[in-house]
C-alpha cells in the first residue's frame, strides 16, 4: 500500500524510537539487559523487494520451463510425481508472494533452491534443462543477495558439503570413488577378526566388476592376509551425499544466517549468536575472540618465517593485511621400513627411521579476519637419525587456497615462505631437502579440503617450473646449493 514502507526504514524508525536508550550506552552481548526485536514483514515489504526477483526469472528466454507447474501428463513423464515429492515453479512462488503466505524472504528463497534441486534431481547432468537450471540458479543468487543483505541478512544463497572422496579397498587402495560415482559396500558385522577392523567396506565400480567370481578379498591390509567376502553381501549405492550448511537464528532479531557466512562458534560466543545488524543498531559488544592466528604460540621457526614475509611485502611497497605464520603441530614419529623397501633395499639393515614432522600454516588478516591461505607438513631427519636419511628434510605436503590479496603476490609469497624454511633448517645442520613436486588427482585434496571453483590445479610440468623457479631465487640468495 502506499502507506506502507519498506521493512528496514520500519524497523530501522522503530527501533530508533523504543531503544534510543539502547544507543546512548553500550550494551554487553552477555548482559540480560540484551534487547529482544524478532523481525516482522509484511506482505507489502516481501512483495516490495521480492517480486523484481520473480519477474526476473521470468524475463529470462529461457525460464518457460519453469513459469508453470510440471505437467508429468502432458510431458509423459509418470515418474516426475515419485521422483519429485514437494513441486515447485515460479508462478506458484509469484502467487504465495501476492497472497502473504511467506513470512521471511528466507521461506522464498527456500521454495526457489527447492525449484532448482528438483530440475537437478530429474533432469540428467547435461541435458538443457539441467543447464538451464543453472543459468537460471545463478541469476537467482546474483539478485537475491543484495536483497537479503539490504534486509540484514547474509545472503539468499544454498550452500551444501559435498561427500568427501572414499577409498575404495580394491586395486592395493590405489582407488578413490569421487562425488556422484557409484560404488558397492560391505557391512562388517564383525570388526574383531584379523586384518578386517573396520565397519564398512567400499569398492568402486571397476574394481568391483572387474573380480571375477561369486566372492571379493577384503582386508585393512593388503600386505596382509586378506578376508573372502561373497559378493552377495554387498549393497550398491551412489556417493552422493550433501550436507547443508548450518543455519542460525539471531538471539535478538531472529534473522537466520549461514553459520558459515556468520562465522560463528559457539564456543567462542557461548551467549549465541548476534547479527551485524543488530550489533550496530543497538551498539553491542561481542566477547573478543581469543582464538586468532597471532595468539597462538609463537615458535623460533614461526616468527623468523612470518618477518622473512612481511618484510618482503613491506620493501615491495604492499598494502595489505598482516601474514601470521604458526607451526600448528610438531611431534615425534618414526618411519617403518615397509616389507617391501627392505627387499628391494637387502643392505639397508635399519627398520625404522626417527623423524620430527611439523604442520606450518600462514594465515592473512583480511576484512578484520583471520584467513588460512597456506600449509605445509614437513619431516626432518637430523643427524643422529641413520644414513640415508641423515640430515634431510622432506617437504611431504605443500597447497594453499588463493585467498592471498593482492593476488599477484601470491606466488612471491609462497617461495618466500618455501626459501625461509630451507634457510632456517639450513642453519640447523640439515643438508639436503626433498620435496614431491606432483600435482594432485581430480578430486584430490591434498591439505585444504575443497578448493574455489576458480582455483586451477597445474599440470606436472608447471608444478616443476614453479619449483625451479623457486630454486633459482633461492641460489641467487645463497641458501641453496644447486637442485636436480
Amino acid at each position: 500500500s502506499s502507506a506502507s514502507t519498506t521493512v528496514i526504514e520500519s524497523q530501522i524508525k522503530s527501533s530508533a524510537h523504543v531503544d534510543n536508550e539502547h544507543k546512548k550506552t553500550e550494551i554487553n552481548a552477555s548482559s540480560k539487559q540484551l534487547p529482544k526485536h524478532p523481525i516482522q514483514f509484511t506482505p507489502e515489504d516481501l512483495r516490495t523487494y521480492l517480486e523484481p526477483i520473480i519477474n526476473k526469472l521470468l524475463d529470462d528466454k529461457d525460464s518457460r520451463p519453469f513459469r508453470q507447474p510440471v505437467d508429468p501428463i502432458a510431458l509423459n513423464i509418470q515418474d516426475y510425481p515419485i521422483i519429485i515429492k514437494h513441486p515447485m515453479d515460479i508462478s506458484t512462488m509469484h502467487n504465495k508472494l501476492l497472497r502473504g503466505e511467506y513470512k521471511t524472504p528466507l521461506e522464498f528463497c527456500d521454495d526457489a533452491w527447492l525449484m532448482f534441486n528438483n530440475a537437478w534431481l530429474y533432469n540428467k547432468k547435461g541435458t538443457s534443462i539441467y543447464k538451464i537450471c543453472t543459468k537460471l540458479s545463478e541469476i537467482f543468487a546474483e539478485a537475491i543477495d543484495p536483497v537479503l543483505q539490504k534486509l540484514g541478512y547474509c545472503c539468499g544463497r544454498q550452500y551444501v558439503y559435498l561427500s568427501q572422496v572414499m577409498f575404495c579397498y580394491g586395486n592395493r587402495l590405489c582407488c578413490q570413488i569421487l562425488h556422484g560415482r557409484n560404488f558397492h559396500y560391505y557391512n562388517n558385522l564383525d570388526p574383531s577378526r584379523l586384518n578386517l577392523s573396520h565397519n564398512i567396506y567400499t569398492f568402486c565400480d571397476q574394481c568391483f566388476n572387474s573380480v571375477k567370481g561369486d566372492s571379493i578379498f577384503v582386508g585393512d591390509d593388503p600386505n596382509q592376509t586378506l578376508i573372502e567376502i561373497p559378493k552377495s553381501l554387498f549393497s550398491s549405492a551412489k556417493h552422493d551425499t550433501e550436507e547443508r550448511e548450518t543455519m542460525i537464528d539471531c538471539i535478538v532479531c531472529t534473522r537466520r544466517w549461514h553459520q558459515v557466512c556468520a562465522l560463528h562458534l559457539d564456543q567462542i560466543w557461548p551467549e549465541g549468536f548476534i547479527c551485524h545488524t543488530c550489533i550496530k543498531e543497538y551498539n553491542i559488544k561481542r566477547k573478543e575472540n581469543r582464538y586468532i592466528a597471532s595468539k597462538l604460540k609463537i615458535t623460533d621457526l614461526a616468527s623468523k618465517l612470518e618477518k622473512r614475509v612481511n618484510d618482503f611485502l613491506s620493501y615491495e611497497g604492499c598494502q595489505t593485511g598482516h601474514v601470521t605464520i604458526r607451526v600448528l603441530a610438531a611431534n615425534d614419529k618414526i618411519c617403518e621400513v615397509k616389507p617391501c623397501l627392505k627387499e628391494h633395499y637387502p643392505n639397508h639393515t635399519h627398520v625404522d627411521y626417527q623423524y620430527r614432522t611439523k604442520v606450518i600454516f600462514a594465515f592473512q588478516e583480511i576484512d578484520g579476519v583471520d584467513v588460512a591461505f597456506f600449509g605445509m607438513y614437513v619431516q626432518e631427519y637430523n643427524g643422529r637419525c641413520p644414513a640415508p636419511n641423515t640430515k634431510r628434510v622432506y617437504i611431504s605436503y605443500l597447497d594453499s587456497v588463493n585467498f592471498f590479496q593482492p593476488k599477484h603476490y601470491r606466488t612471491s609469497v609462497y617461495h618466500e615462505i618455501l626459501i625461509g624454511y630451507l634457510d632456517y633448517v639450513k642453519q640447523l645442520g640439515y643438508v639436503y631437502a626433498h620435496i614431491w613436486a606432483c600435482p594432485p588427482n581430480n578430486g584430490d585434496d591434498y591439505i585444504f579440503y575443497r578448493h574455489p571453483c576458480e582455483q586451477r590445479i597445474p599440470t606436472q610440468k608447471h608444478l616443476q617450473i614453479w619449483y625451479k623457479n623457486m630454486f633459482d631465487k633461492a641460489i641467487l640468495q645463497r641458501v641453496v646449493a644447486y637442485y636436480e
